[in-house]
């Protein structure tokens, strides 16, 4: 028996009695973006909405409606891609989490499915810790080495994501097209490491590019995202079975950071002088 709420599912009244039970809220975040030849636009929001519903089944929280458009304006050379401003993005978390807050929210975690929407996330952090709430962040593809040291996010639409999308719906995979292709160099002494970022001489350098410059099929290597090694496993590894234990481990894990994190008070965050 599922142990949360979902506030879309919900009559008015009945999310007063879910508020009065429970103050701590799940929001899941993510994108419509091109996530190669192989993956669905709506891979990041997809996945994030599967995560916090597995939370719920474990966990006696609120759960949000899935925000499923993100900052992902570098993504938008490829057809489909919906994005709105990092700027607005935030602004929406923090007036999100502003009502949740009148109805007697204390604690809040976001599963998040695109990296693109961390900063707006701080942000919402940071106004949240000025009114005292705790908030924690959860960027899935982050972290499924906690479920196997060997799972390794490597990069955009990799075999990460494919596995936990054959978990979710397999019909919207299509394998035959499940390839690893090499990041771009701007020159031969310029490889592009991720978006965003060319080595030279041993040293990544931040330089202005959009993800068709990286790769113009859109599976996008991301070096250093990670602890990964190995960066030339293809998405074609990956299977069903594996999205399904990363997805319900990491369900696992996060019930149990919820029960940790709702322990947790800040003081208030009170303005201090400088010391001489």
């Amino acid at each position: 028996m599922t142990k949360g709420y979902f506030l879309e599912r919900l009559s008015w009244s009945q999310a007063r009695e879910a508020f009065a039970k429970t103050t701590f809220a799940v929001i899941p975040t993510g994108s419509t973006e091109q996530h190669g030849p192989h993956l669905p636009l709506g891979t990041d929001f997809m996945a994030a909405r599967e995560l916090a519903a597995r939370v719920a089944e474990r966990s006696e929280v609120i759960v949000t409606p899935t925000l499923s458009f993100g900052f992902a304006k570098y993504h938008n050379v490829f057809p489909g891609t919906l994005s709105i401003s990092d700027f607005t993005l935030g602004q929406v978390l923090i007036e999100i989490c502003e009502d949740l807050l009148l109805y007697g929210v204390r604690h809040i975690l976001f599963i998040n499915g695109h990296g693109g929407n961390m900063g707006a996330i701080r942000r919402c952090g940071d106004w949240l810790r000025r009114r005292n709430i705790p908030m924690a962040a959860a960027p899935w593809w982050e972290m499924t080495h906690l479920i196997n040291p060997d799972w390794k996010a490597i990069g955009h639409a990799d075999y990460i994501e494919t596995a936990a999308m054959l978990a979710i719906d397999p019909e919207l995979v299509d394998m035959r097209k499940a390839k690893n292709i090499p990041n771009n160099k701007l020159t031969p002494d310029l490889p592009l490491r991720s978006l965003n970022l060319v080595q030279f001489q041993g040293v990544d350098i931040p330089i202005n590019t959009v993800v068709s410059d990286v790769n113009t099929a859109g599976n996008m290597l991301e070096f250093g995202m990670t602890a990964a090694d190995d960066y030339t496993l293809s998405p074609a590894i990956a299977t069903e079975e594996m999205g399904e234990q990363m997805l319900d481990g990491l369900a696992a894990y996060l019930a149990s950071f919820i029960e940790a994190f709702r322990k947790v008070e800040y003081p208030p965050a009170e303005q201090v002088e400088d010391t001489p």
